[in-house]
């Protein structure tokens, strides 16, 4: 007896929705993927935004209650940072340009701060700090945030 009934039907059927069903899952993996990767990137950006934020904010301190970077001193000088001591020396004469740099703990760079008095031009001071998320300068990801200040 020869049957007539479409053979293979059934397995056409899974077949396609089994394609549907990855596709729709694939895509999804896609996406899910992108967010962690945005995320991340967002959270080593923030971290070298605190980085140069912290090296800022040391800098005004230093600057504003202990005039560290006064344009009539060039003796080389410390000041504390993030719980570590720092040498600079000011350089120049108009402007002077005080650089120095915010250790990591494990060696390489946390911030770079470059500090500009003007004082023969006009009584103008401009700091730029420059925070980074990795200490390794050789990180293909590392990020690099900075900010500035004129006062």
């Amino acid at each position: 007896m020869i049957s007539t009934q479409p053979r293979g039907f059934t397995l056409l059927i899974a077949v396609i929705l089994s394609s549907v069903v990855l596709t729709i899952g694939l895509a999804l993996l896609d996406m899910a993927y992108k967010q962690v990767i945005l995320a991340s990137t967002a959270k080593q950006s923030q971290k070298a935004f605190y980085a140069a934020d912290s090296a800022l904010e040391c800098a005004l301190y230093y600057d504003q209650q202990k005039d560290a970077f006064n344009t009539n001193f060039d003796a080389l000088t410390q000041l504390s940072c993030d719980g570590q001591v720092i040498s600079y020396a000011p350089s120049g004469s108009s402007p002077k340009v005080t650089t120095y740099s915010v250790p990591c703990a494990g060696g390489g760079t946390q911030a770079s701060v470059r500090v500009y008095k003007n004082y023969p031009i006009a009584p103008t001071t401009r700091i730029y700090a420059n925070g980074y998320n990795s200490c390794n300068a050789d990180d293909a990801r590392r990020v690099e945030r900075g900010l500035k200040v004129v006062y």
